[in-house]
């Protein structure tokens, strides 16, 4: 018997360890977006100045 509450306590540590791990990827899959639209951003920025003829010299 006292195995099984050994098993049952176990078990109840796992569920809260997923419960987190589930937090923190919903984090993850937050930040991965606002990083994401960051890059994007960057890239747009990128290909402004590119255009405009600040490519440090290079072929202009």
């Amino acid at each position: 018997m006292e195995e099984v509450e050994m098993l049952k306590r176990r078990i109840k540590e796992m569920e809260k360890l997923v419960a987190l791990m589930e937090r923190k990827y919903e984090e993850m899959k937050k930040d991965n977006e606002l990083l994401k639209k960051e890059l994007t951003r960057l890239m747009e920025e990128n290909k402004a100045l590119w255009g405009r003829g600040y490519g440090g010299g290079r072929g202009n």
